[in-house]
């Protein structure tokens, strides 16, 4: 069987925190190596671009080819059909519209009190750069889900790094897609090394004050150890999936969900849970046609992920099977019962949510408007998917009159003089001065 099943009541610690944890276990192992290309990045900049390029892809670049040219980027149209070309803006559009719509009034302000009114102001990031994940596949909606929120935002200077194909280029599509979203540099570097570059900036490659995008493990280890010296946005790794299901779940529907996030990496999860004992074996018989029908090459990464951090797990009820959910706090969430929409009420930790039976995890991924960059390894438990409002600054104002600050003048004062600082309260206290 290509996934086991298991009783949630009589689940072995070990199998439970495998399952739990996922490649976060694998994540933690390679921090030092990551630590390493961060260190030399810093210090020989793009030199080191150029040999980690040749290390870790097997690819012979030289500097001036690690920025993409405008030439191959309007080359890129002569290489992708007409109707992938169509695909791309019209997913783009959704993204863009949802993300718009997310975006606050750039300044607000209200009467807090009799004299003082105070409000905030959004405004924009500088620079941000977008990662954009290589090597197992090429990710125009990657490029969506990164560069337009931040041009939505009203970023000024957006960026991206992502790894070439092979043939040593940027996969036109991604290109077409970082023209379509209105990205400022492409740039041909992936991996840790990107992030590195992005974070302190070399020769070519512009320090940005943000890095967001989803990648690898060894891109995970980076926002790790670079998180402090650079902004980094949703900690988006390897890809997993959960699906809850109950009774009128369809076990076709569920087995090859199953293998939508599994099909990114060797790295990757895929998780049904179920309180339903026939659906459970009944998906269990049936996913492997669906991995049949693969390609060898993502075959390969389902085969693996399943069997690494896979599991079809029996519950005791779908209320258990919600609870579960909530522990393992997913990237990617379907919920395929009777009543999803009353169902996701109970949900407290998840990335992203598809309900009923006709929205597959899939949806979100290419443009259905919701943002696909989200939180992987638990880290739904406290925060969502990227955001409009990730890319700018919330910043407060506050204006008070003479009569104003008269009104909260004591009450200042006093806590002032409690926290035991004098030179506030003297601040305050010297505009009622008698001598003025």
């Amino acid at each position: 069987m290509y996934i086991r099943v298991f009783n949630l009541k009589d689940m072995a610690k070990a199998d439970y925190d495998r399952i739990l944890k996922r490649s976060e276990m694998e994540t933690d192992s390679i921090l030092s190596d990551v630590g390493k290309v961060i260190e030399d990045v810093k210090t020989h900049g793009d030199h080191a671009l150029v040999e980690y390029t040749r290390q870790f892809d097997q690819l012979s670049i030289e500097v001036d080819q690690i920025r993409v040219s405008r030439e191959e980027i309007k080359a890129a149209y002569e290489k992708v059909d007409k109707e992938t070309i169509a695909a791309i803006r019209t997913l783009a559009g959704n993204v863009k519209r949802f993300h718009a719509a997310q975006m606050p009034n750039k300044m607000w302000s209200m009467e807090v009190s009799p004299g003082l009114v105070a409000g905030q102001i959004n405004i924009p990031l500088a620079k941000v750069g977008c990662y954009v994940p290589g090597g197992r596949g090429w990710f125009p909606s990657a490029v969506m889900m990164s560069v337009l929120p931040a041009k939505v935002a009203g970023v000024p200077e957006v960026i991206v790094c992502t790894p070439a194909a092979p043939d040593g280029a940027v996969p036109p599509g991604t290109l077409i897609a970082c023209d379509v979203c209105g990205a400022d540099a492409v740039f041909c570097v992936g991996g840790s090394q990107a992030v590195a570059a992005m974070a302190y900036g070399t020769q070519t490659v512009p320090k940005v004050d943000k890095i967001v995008g989803p990648g690898s493990k060894w891109v995970l280890a980076a926002f790790k150890l670079l998180y402090g010296q650079v902004e980094i946005g949703t900690h988006a790794g390897p890809g997993e999936g959960l699906i809850i299901a109950d009774e009128s779940a369809d076990p076709e529907f569920a087995a090859a969900d199953i293998c939508i996030q599994a099909e990114h990496g060797l790295d990757s999860a895929g998780v049904l849970v179920t309180h339903v004992k026939e659906l459970a074996y009944a998906v269990q018989a049936k996913i492997g046609r669906h991995i049949e029908r693969l390609n060898d090459y993502r075959k390969e990464f389902v085969v693996e992920s399943l069997k690494k951090y896979g599991a079809i797990i029996i519950t005791e009820s779908l209320e258990e099977s919600i609870s579960f959910a909530n522990a393992y706090a997913v990237e990617h969430l379907e919920i395929m019962t009777r009543e999803p929409l009353q169902d996701m009420q109970k949900i407290e930790n998840a990335g992203g949510i598809y309900l009923g039976h006709y929205t597959p995890l899939s949806t979100g991924c290419f443009g259905s408007g919701p943002n696909h960059v989200l939180p992987t390894g638990r880290r739904a438990m406290v925060s969502g998917g990227l955001k409009t409002a990730d890319f700018y600054k919330a910043v407060t104002f506050e204006y008070f009159s003479k009569e104003g600050l008269s009104n909260l003048r004591d009450a200042m004062v006093k806590l002032a003089d409690y926290e035991g600082f004098p030179a506030h309260g003297n601040a305050i206290l010297e505009r009622f001065a008698k001598d003025r």
